[in-house]
């Protein structure tokens, strides 16, 4: 029998920092729907998981019905359903520009490219480029500069290419 392979000590100041952040991150999530987030560090993992708040799930139906009642409720509605949402690609800093000062990425109005950056959302101090995953024009930009986003929050909306 061989004996099991020995840890190596993980870095104490790595798993502070680790932790300090996670901590941080943990205040900043009060009231989130967030469902998972890990972070590791060597041999240690810090996992964050929240819930989904009963009442949420169950007013969007009722909120999407009452807004088809009125015909122009149900053309609006119409409208945004052929909008292409632009998500958030993990939990962060939402920003509409690379610093602070330099132009926006996008603006409302502006024709966008698959692949192109739309914005960047900040994560334990990295920044991560918002690419867009499809082509169209920028519709309405929903989070605000420098607001904390969840993953997979709605930022923008695309209007598809006219066929």
């Amino acid at each position: 029998m061989t004996e099991p392979a020995k840890r190596k000590p993980a870095d104490q100041d790595l798993i502070r920092a680790v932790w300090d952040e996670a901590r941080d991150l943990i205040k900043r999530l009060e009231g989130s729907t967030v469902q998972r987030f890990a972070v590791e560090a060597g041999d240690t993992r810090i996992e964050i998981e929240r819930g989904i708040p009963a009442g949420v799930v169950a007013s969007a139906p009722a909120a999407l019905a009452s807004a088809a009642a009125t015909g122009d409720e149900a053309a609006l509605a119409a409208e945004l359903d052929s909008r292409h949402p632009i998500k958030a690609p993990l939990v962060g800093t939402f920003y509409r520009a690379s610093q602070p000062g330099a132009d926006p990425f996008v603006k409302e109005g502006d024709a966008v490219d698959a692949g192109q950056t739309v914005a960047i959302v900040e994560a334990m101090k990295l920044m991560n480029q918002v690419l867009a995953d499809a082509s169209g024009t920028v519709a309405e930009i929903v989070a605000e500069d420098g607001q904390w986003v969840e993953f997979e929050q709605v930022l923008m909306y695309l209007q598809p290419p006219e066929e």
